[in-house]
């Protein structure tokens, strides 16, 4: 793999993700074996965009700085947390649990109550990412102060416990594609301009 196209896998794994989950998930009235799939490996290449994120912000922080690992950990447990959410709803279509039962109920609710909970690490992740950002100028003003409307959006949104509907995570799933798209293009620009120096 070259040099020029490693620093690219990681905005085009968070071009990947949100992509791929939004598409999977649906309206989520409707289970199918390759929707539960993508959106699984949706998930699990928000790790990678995470780390390479998490990168650029301990760069622009500098020595000592505890915000970008904030960032990393909080960003990778709210997508454990995500990734939590479909194994009781994996385990109510394999085991064919009838809609409406008890046990379906509370599995469903396991899923939900899981997929809530995650948006609180996801919400301090999004904060760290907009401090360091709008301080050490790492990413466009704009992206900094979307940045921090997600996480206050997620926090809010966290604390409807009882919601059945969490708008912020598609706000978030809309920051990661932004944030990637820009992370992305300037990588594209730079390794460009590199080659008409050289």
């Amino acid at each position: 793999m070259t040099k020029t196209m490693l620093p690219r896998l990681g905005p085009v794994c968070g071009i990947v993700f949100p992509t791929a989950m939004f598409f999977a998930v649906g309206d989520g009235n409707h289970f199918a074996p390759w929707r539960a799939v993508a959106a699984t490996w949706a998930l699990v290449l928000a790790l990678p965009f995470l780390a390479y994120l998490t990168s650029l912000l301990r760069a622009a922080e500098g020595e000592g700085g505890w915000l970008a690992t904030t960032a990393l950990v909080t960003g990778v447990a709210g997508v454990l947390l995500k990734l939590a959410s479909h194994a009781p709803e994996l385990a109510i279509h394999r085991e064919g649990i009838a809609k409406g039962t008890q046990l379906y109920k509370a599995l469903d609710s396991t899923a939900g109550a899981a997929t809530l909970i995650s948006l609180y690490p996801l919400a301090l992740c999004c904060g760290a990412v907009a401090v360091v950002a709008l301080r050490g100028h790492v990413l466009p003003r704009w992206l900094g102060t979307f940045s921090a409307v997600t996480a206050i959006a997620l926090a809010v949104n966290a604390g409807f416990v009882y919601a059945s509907f969490v708008p912020a995570l598609l706000l978030f799933l809309l920051w990661t594609l932004a944030t990637s798209c820009v992370l992305l293009r300037r990588n594209w620009a730079g390794s460009t301009q590199v080659a008409y120096a050289t």
